[in-house]
């Protein structure tokens, strides 16, 4: 099923590209469940130990972070609609492991919101 946040996962993965470094820097592996009328559609991996993103559960590393959200919320975050921090306090993001760690996201959705 195609889903309106792929096109930022794609984003993400052309962002990733060349700058490698960058994501390394972010040091941690994110899964993003991706639900449609409140169940889960898909989950993307952000491996940024590896510099990798890739659509599916994560493959042989830890995962430090497990964010839940709506399809059509990812994609106004994506846009820059929706800040990603009022998201977790309206409680349409939920985080669950390294809180802390998703602010070092930041950079690369800017990055993907710039090329959407």
């Amino acid at each position: 099923m195609a889903l309106g946040s792929d096109a930022i996962f794609q984003q993400m993965i052309d962002g990733i590209k060349g700058n490698e470094a960058k994501a390394k820097a972010v040091n941690g592996v994110f899964v993003y469940k991706i639900t449609k009328d409140g169940k889960v559609a898909k989950e993307w991996t952000l491996d940024l130990k590896n510099a990798k993103v890739y659509e599916g559960p994560a493959q042989g590393v830890k995962v430090d972070t497990t964010i839940t959200v709506a399809d059509e919320d990812m994609v106004d975050i994506g846009l820059g609609k929706l800040n990603p921090q009022a998201a977790f306090m309206k409680g349409k993001l939920k985080i669950a492991g390294n809180i802390m760690l998703t602010q070092k996201l930041a950079p690369l959705l800017q990055a993907a919101k710039a090329k959407l």
